[in-house]
């Protein structure tokens, strides 16, 4: 068995990048065979959690190669110290799966996505405002709230908060918690079953809050989308409460039908943007904190700097350090953290001013020379004070260093800097554009 086991490990150290498999492969240990389970040993529960959710697919298939009868993996802690003989072994982690929202008799939270725990910056201080005020059951607009973001940036930890916070105060409350996926499956399964008056009554008849996810899967379901749209009447008929989460403006999802897109669109429409650097901060500093971690100033300040992508990211980053640090049993220091971002994130490269020309000129389809000369066509006037935008959030350049790569004085970066502020508190379409090209500069750092 354990040499099956080493050649498992063998065949994912062939798929994973030497960083990877080091940390948190090479670590694993074999503990036994149970019918159709394989029991393995992680040093801690970081290890469990990391595994579960960034490698477990390709361990499995791993594992059913030498083992084809294997169906599920469990997972134990064992000390890195003491023999596991001797020492008593704590219930193995358990992690929550989007399944269980849909099968058990009542909707099932993430105990780690609650109000208390989400942080709370400029970008994203209305979403959480209109989120608490929806679980407190405040009046809004149309009962309706629709939280916008890309991936990886708070909105379904919003969506879970709610619904915590509503069965936690108000447990008589009916709440039903659901993506659109999940809804399209089941109404299907429910119209091949012959019970899709069940399916409306849970719906319509048996909804006080509805928590609706990723509404964009509905694009092209014209089917899908009717049905939800008589759902949708009739609950906000009856002044029933509704959230709904996507990454896209409702009126720009495509192969919407009028009449969705239409419900869409009369609510309060609530983005989150990237975090700040500030914002960034806290993250690390609640998240280590919570895990009783004790980060110096150094470190953190490395992290947010460095990792500027979306939260789940910078918090994927700050527990590979806290693992890392336990599993070896070594203090969380600059060089642990630099080491352990490098491998999880491949590379990095700090944005330079020459990078956020060439991508905003990219966008605006104009040349290097445009973009620096004295012409004000508007969308030469646009690009360039966008581009120093960005240059000064993404970069630590002075405004004369700046204004010296645009060929513009320290006066004339500060002036655009500030027009552009006002702009995008006004026109949602100048908001859009940066950040777009913000995403296009995010994913470039990780290409």
């Amino acid at each position: 068995m354990e040499q099956k086991w080493q050649e498992i490990k063998s065949r994912l150290q062939e798929c994973l990048s030497k960083g990877q498999y080091d940390l948190w492969v090479s670590s694993i240990e074999f503990l036994g065979l149970d019918n159709d389970t394989m029991e393995l040993g992680c040093k801690n529960r970081f290890h469990i959690e990391w595994i579960r959710e960034k490698l477990e697919t390709k361990l499995l298939a791993a594992v059913k190669e030498f083992f084809p009868l294997v169906r599920h993996l469990e997972y134990q802690l064992i000390s890195a110290i003491c023999d596991p003989e001797e020492c008593p072994q704590p219930e193995p982690a358990r992690q929550i799966v989007m399944s269980d929202l849909i099968k058990r008799s009542g909707p099932v939270f993430n105990p780690r996505f609650t109000f208390e725990q989400f942080v709370v910056g400029s970008s994203n201080q209305l979403a959480f405002a209109t989120a608490k005020s929806m679980a407190r059951g405040q009046q809004l607009y149309n009962n309706s709230i629709y939280i916008l973001s890309e991936t990886g940036l708070g909105k379904s930890h919003l969506s879970h908060a709610v619904g915590s916070y509503i069965c936690r105060k108000t447990p008589e409350i009916r709440v039903h918690y659901v993506t659109a996926e999940q809804f399209a499956n089941e109404m299907i399964f429910s119209l091949k079953a012959g019970n899709i008056e069940n399916f409306k009554t849970k719906f319509r008849n048996e909804c006080d809050v509805l928590l609706f996810e990723k509404v964009e899967f509905l694009s092209g379901k014209e089917k899908v989308q009717n049905e939800l749209v008589y759902t949708l009447d009739e609950l906000m008929d009856r002044g029933k409460r509704i959230l709904y989460t996507g990454n896209t403006f409702p009126k720009d999802i495509p192969k919407l039908t009028t009449e969705l897109q239409s419900r869409l669109s009369g609510i309060l429409v609530a983005p989150i943007g990237p975090p700040d650097f500030k914002t960034r901060i806290e993250i690390i500093r609640k998240k280590a904190s919570g895990e009783n971690v004790q980060l110096s100033q150094d470190v953190i300040h490395f992290m947010a700097e460095r990792v500027m992508g979306d939260v789940r990211q910078l918090e994927s980053c700050l527990i590979g350090v806290i693992a890392k640090s336990n599993i070896q049993g070594v203090p969380i220091t600059l060089d642990l953290a630099q080491e352990v971002t490098e491998t999880m994130l491949d590379r990095l490269p700090k944005l330079t001013i020459d990078h956020i020309q060439q991508v905003v000129c990219c966008v605006f389809d104009i040349s290097l020379e445009d973009l620096k000369s004295s012409h004000r066509r508007k969308e030469l006037t646009a690009a360039r004070k966008i581009g120093m935008y960005l240059c000064r959030r993404y970069t630590t350049e002075s405004l004369e260093s700046i204004g010296k790569s645009f060929r513009r004085s320290h006066s004339s970066v500060l002036y655009a800097l500030n027009d552009l502020a006002k702009g995008m508190a006004k026109d949602n379409k100048v908001k859009r554009q940066v950040e777009h090209i913000s995403r296009r500069l995010d994913a470039s750092c990780l290409a």
